[in-house]
């Protein structure tokens, strides 16, 4: 690892003395030849990274931003989109409709629908509280904040990897319009406007709207089929009341709906689960594995891939100043999400391991704080409350699956659901002092209680079978210790078994949990235009319940709350009459009871999910991003991260069924080395036009999707190509682009896992090109 870290630092050297010693011939070269020193400075970056307003280079702190006209240019038109763009950051496909985010490997791969994620999703500060509620389509956005390390103090727990912040387009003072229509291949058009309405002289009003749709981009390579197509709408409505220098009140709806195809995974191997029972499902093992090619795929004929998904979101955020440089900020919110969706996982035509999942979340959120900002201190202090409630279905089509033959008896569809009410309180406070004109403290803490009341089962579908089965093992299991049978279950009942009378129930249960989160932070500032800090900070992720399959009762049992404790030193720096801007960071974390939805052996029906804690692991890397405008009109942009992950204590059960030490494996979604590199470049032309090009290269090593290095859950290394060029006018009223991503048509996948008897992988997309034309007043 040190040589590792040696080879890192050595690398990023030579970067920057190249860097400045380039900046300082075309620095020079471009003001004696046209003066035009000031045209190619970088635009200052302003970001909300400690909940105020302040430019990027004078906070202590990883963030990784990305502007609106770059969201649009590149691309951008869902938060899993975003790991193309931020090195360290990633984006798996859990099979069922919940997204899984890591960032610096601080993730969780759980597919629940009751699973909070470890990165913290917020839209103009109200928090998104679930993954499944950022799958949305983008819309109408100012920026993207990306900050990465523990985030509890600021932005509360379950940020245990970092945050990212959505910051929206505000209502103009002038009215005004604009839009964008885009054509794509595989028949894809995207569309989406906005309007600015002043009201009256306090009232101001903005309205935007999208809608993306295209046909299919996986092709069945055993028939004519195809699967794929996009159907997704997106809308908001910001209302900005001030009447007067005091008040300040934002009115927020938003929502979202998407109809789109769920994802068919491509099969990478196959391993029964219970080899002896291989030959019965003969259909499942001569299933072809599709060729090296992302549209290529399988699934099953007979059923509807088309999801039901919506999302609505409605906020009130009231500032009032309570004196100079006081105010006084409610935040009252209400989401809701809901979906519907089948998703086969399997890859193939027979049903081996296949999901429909229905599920609901209702979210309400309040906060409250008092904040001030003066010359010698920057504080804020106050509470917040959430009370969500969880309902989440899904029902597992198994009917070729080794593992469910029992006793003569055959399991074919699998049933089970959890319903979760969870009650959050915290206080928190935060504050930065500023000791001297370059040296700043920085402190903050906050305290949480979190309540989870839980119920949940394994079910009976309606046709008896299920029951049937659990009869069979719950009076076989009761026989062993001298208890009478049970009547039989009845169809449609819940069937998991306790493990003291082997009854058949529901099974309910509640986790009460607090925490103390902190940092520590000095930032020194040794010129006007650099910056270095060292921080040491705790956060936690709230412990949860698994929505799963179980046979007997502890399945559910929930896995307790994980924390992180994390040493971070860094610098920003801004050179050449701020032609050149660089970030650097060094950090190292102490990872305590790392959720993991890992396995579990089940004396039944073998090797089984289950969420639990990892006790300890150990998280090293380091991250180095580079800025520059060495001529006028030219951008060009560079990040690269090293990561080191490990394990140091977890003895668990693999993806073959078998019990490990996982001591010295690397976490999922980790990959050790990441890199972006990008440019643009603009120029005038006649008649008052401006051209541009510009073109982004993403690479990222190999990783897994589980612990370890298991060949058939690993997710190769991989690069892509995107390319843009178009011409507009020289006042950025209207623009033309013609735009390419992945135009190497690259092969790799996002996701690994293992799947009933296969282990199976998510394809990215395959090349994509087309034309947007935008146009603003």
């Amino acid at each position: 690892m040190r040589a590792t870290a040696g080879r890192f630092i050595r690398c990023a050297s030579l970067v920057v003395s190249a860097t400045f010693a380039a900046n300082a011939h075309n620095a020079a070269d471009a003001a004696d030849a046209d003066g035009e020193r000031g045209a190619a400075q970088l635009d200052e970056i302003v970001v909300t990274a400690n909940r105020r307003a302040q430019p990027a280079d004078d906070v202590g702190a990883s963030v990784d931003v990305l502007d609106g006209a770059s969201l649009k240019a590149r691309g951008v038109t869902s938060t899993a989109d975003l790991h193309k763009l931020v090195p360290g950051l990633t984006a798996a496909d859990t099979g069922v409709n919940v997204p899984a985010y890591s960032i610096r490997g601080i993730g969780l791969n759980d597919p629940s629908l009751a699973s909070n994620s470890t990165v913290a999703i917020s839209v103009d500060e109200v928090p998104l509280p679930y993954a499944a509620m950022s799958q949305g389509r983008i819309l109408d956005m100012r920026r993207i904040e990306v900050l990465k390390g523990p985030q509890g103090t600021l932005y509360g727990q379950n940020a245990t990897g970092g945050a990212i912040n959505y910051v929206a387009n505000r209502p103009g003072d002038a009215a005004s319009f604009g839009g964008s229509l885009g054509l794509a291949r595989f028949d894809g058009v995207a569309g989406e406007g906005y309007v600015d309405v002043p009201v009256g002289d306090t009232l101001t009003a903005r309205v935007a709207v999208g809608a993306t749709q295209g046909g299919a981009w996986q092709k069945n390579f055993t028939r004519d089929d195809a699967l794929g197509r996009v159907d997704k709408g997106a809308t908001r409505a910001l209302l900005n009341w001030r009447p007067d220098d005091r008040l300040d009140v934002d009115l927020a709806i938003n929502g979202w709906v998407d109809r789109s195809d769920t994802q068919a995974t491509q099969i990478v191997a196959f391993r029964p689960q219970v080899a002896a029972n291989a030959p019965r499902v003969p259909d499942v093992f001569s299933s072809p594995i599709p060729p090296a090619d992302a549209g290529a795929a399988n699934w099953n004929p007979d059923r509807d891939y088309a999801r039901d998904d919506r999302f609505r979101q409605m906020s009130l955020k009231v500032a009032y100043d309570l004196r100079a440089g006081t105010t006084l900020t409610s935040i009252t919110a209400y989401s809701d999400y809901d979906t519907r969706a089948f998703n086969d996982r399997d890859g193939m035509a027979p049903a081996n391991f296949e999901f429909a999942t229905t599920g609901r979340i209702e979210s309400t959120y309040q906060e409250l704080r008092v904040s001030d900002d003066t010359a010698a201190m920057a504080w804020s202090a106050g509470g917040n409350f959430r009370r969500d409630r969880t309902r989440d279905f899904q029902s597992a089509d198994v009917s070729r699956a080794t593992n469910t033959f029992i006793a003569g008896m055959k399991l074919n569809t699998v049933d089970f659901w959890s319903a979760q009410n969870v009650k959050t309180h915290a206080a928190f406070a935060d504050a930065e002092l500023r000791l001297t004109p370059r040296l700043s403290a920085l402190a903050g803490v906050r305290y949480t209680k979190d309540q989870r009341d839980f119920s949940g089962s394994t079910c009976d579908d309606g046709d008896g079978e299920t029951s049937a089965v659990y009869t069979y093992l719950s009076n076989t299991y009761r026989a062993q210790f001298g208890l009478p049978p049970l009547p039989p279950i009845g169809a449609g009942e819940c069937v998991t078994l306790s493990t003291d009378t082997f009854t058949p129930g529901i099974v309910e249960g509640r986790l009460v949990e607090d925490n103390v989160a902190f940092r520590g932070q000095l930032n020194v500032k040794a010129t006007d235009r650099s910056l270095v800090y060292a921080s040491f900070s705790r956060g936690y992720k709230a412990g949860s319940f698994p929505t799963l399959s179980t046979v007997f009762a502890p399945g559910y049992d929930p896995a307790t709350q994980e924390r992180v404790d994390a040493v971070e030193t860094g610098f920003n720096a801004a050179a050449f009459d701020r032609r050149l801007r660089v970030h650097g960071a060094f950090f190292r974390y102490d990872y305590r009871d790392k959720q993991f939805r890992g396995r579990v052996l089940d004396p039944v029906v073998g090797n089984l999910s289950k969420l639990v804690n990892i006790p300890r692991s150990v998280v090293t890397g380091a991250e180095f991003n580079l800025e520059t405008s060495p001529l006028p009109g030219l951008t060009l942009q560079s990040a690269v991260a090293w990561l080191d992950t490990e394990v140091k204590e977890f003895v668990g059960v693999n993806l073959y069924g078998r019990t490990e030490d996982f001591a010295g494996q690397t976490l999922p979604f980790s990959p050790p080395w990441s890199a972006n590199v990008a440019g643009r470049y603009e120029w005038n032309l006649r008649g008052g036009l401006k051209a541009f090009a510009g073109a982004d290269i993403a690479w990222r090593s190999r990783t897994s999707g589980f612990l370890g290095r298991d060949r058939p859950a690993d997710i190769d290394a991989w690069a892509t190509l995107d390319l843009r060029a178009g011409i507009g006018s020289g006042d950025d009223r209207w623009q033309v682009t013609l735009w390419g991503n992945n135009v190497t048509d690259a092969y790799y996948a996002t996701t690994a896992m293992r799947v009933g008897d296969t282990f199976n992988a998510y394809a990215a997309r395959p090349a994509t090109y087309g034309i947007l034309l935008s146009y603003s007043n």
